[in-house]
């Protein structure tokens, strides 16, 4: 097996890690043994950390109870200065436990025992992702030295997966817990779609609140051009509903915070756009799918528990509780999404930012009028 520079790679140090790799030729033989013996297609999950290792260890803990035979899982920290991958690793090799909590996980269909460990993984970093040779360790932990945004640190984890030859790539965020059932479910929607003659590209969740697992936040998200906004379809139906008659329009996508996605997909329509660093990318992503004739859709037996805007200080939908950099981002990039693909209603989008100026004065938020206008003139620099 190829080695990557000391400083630039590790591995579990546990005692029992032999047991798992005890030498370069034997590492060689194990991982064709196991690709020839799996026969399921081979999904890579993504996940991306900012300053937040704690949700993303319980994230793993989840991921790492998935029923499904043959996954692997890539873990992108986007330059945080709070040590995360070293968090990470230490939760990997036994040293940090998950504080699972009880009133989530007596409601929702997730077991809260943790995972057995050590787990064997790989740290790296983006640079020399194209040096990492896929062997039997299932978890990859990738460093940036910047920070990529959403859509960049996703597709550090694409990159990575496309070279070990994935047949489908799941991008969830780091902020969820799944039930594990829920990437089966999946694949069994995705195939299901394919055998009906579709041309699928995209794959949604139905995403459920971890706060209140028996609400949904969302099934898919619906954009408004008039006036660049979006909606959740879904939003605070009971978790039971079973949306009969559920209907794909044109402007409905894959809410980000769960996208599957096959590998042909990601090929023919390329990686998703750094245009935006936060925000609307799943909406571009889907568009430019759209140009390819590729169709979205969504499976309502996978469940994914959704915190919602952990690492950035409120989500998409928390117009109240917006941090500063969610607040930019949402500003500029529906200016940005608008004069790509809805350019007949610049003005009406124009205009609406007038109402945006007025909200942030009647909540008293002074100081983000001078934001607005930042966002502002980052888009037009963008787009001049």
């Amino acid at each position: 097996m190829e080695s990557f520079p000391e400083k630039e790679w590790s591995h579990s140090t546990s005692s029992q890690w032999n047991q798992y790799h005890p030498g370069k030729n034997q590492d060689i033989c194990f991982s064709k043994v196991s690709r020839i013996m799996n026969t399921a297609p081979l999904v890579y999950i993504i996940l991306v950390n900012y300053k937040n290792w704690q949700d993303t260890a319980e994230c793993l803990e989840s991921v790492f109870k998935l029923r499904y035979s043959n996954f692997r899982v890539v873990v992108v920290d986007n330059a945080s200065e709070n040590g995360s991958i070293e968090k990470l690793e230490n939760w990997a090799d036994g040293e940090y436990a998950v504080a699972f909590e009880r009133g989530f996980y007596d409601i929702a269909a997730v077991a809260a025992a943790p995972v057995s460990k050590p787990l064997p993984y790989m740290s790296l970093s983006a640079r020399h992702i194209e040096g990492a040779i896929p062997d039997d360790r299932q978890l990859f932990l990738v460093k940036s030295d910047k920070n990529l945004g959403f859509a960049g640190g996703n597709n550090v984890g694409i990159e990575l997966a496309l070279s070990h030859g994935a047949d489908y790539v799941w991008l969830l965020n780091n902020d969820t817990v799944v039930a594990a059932d829920t990437l089966t479910q999946l694949h069994l929607c995705f195939v299901g779609e394919l055998h009906k003659g579709r041309q699928l590209g995209m794959l949604g969740a139905k995403l459920l609140y971890f706060h209140d697992p028996t609400l949904v936040q969302a099934i898919l998200g619906r954009y408004k051009p008039m006036l660049a906004s979006t909606e959740h379809i879904g939003f605070g139906q009971p978790a039971t509903h079973t949306f009969e008659g559920l209907t794909i329009q044109e402007n409905d996508y894959v809410v980000g915070a769960s996208i599957f996605v096959s590998s042909a997909f990601v090929k023919e329509v390329g990686n998703m756009t750094e245009d935006y660093f936060l925000y609307f990318e799943e909406i571009d992503w889907a568009k430019r799918g759209q140009l390819k004739h590729y169709e979205i859709n969504t499976c309502l037996q996978a469940k994914v528990y959704h915190k919602e805007g952990a690492s950035i200080g409120g989500g998409l939908k928390d117009n109240s509780n917006k941090s500063e950099l969610s607040d930019f981002y949402s500003i500029r990039n529906r200016l940005i999404i608008t004069s790509k693909y809805y350019r007949k209603y610049l003005l009406p989008v124009y205009l609406s930012l007038i109402f945006v100026v007025a909200n942030r004065i009647r909540r008293k938020q002074l100081n983000r009028i001078p934001l607005i206008i930042k966002a502002f003139k980052s888009y037009y620099r963008r787009t001049s």
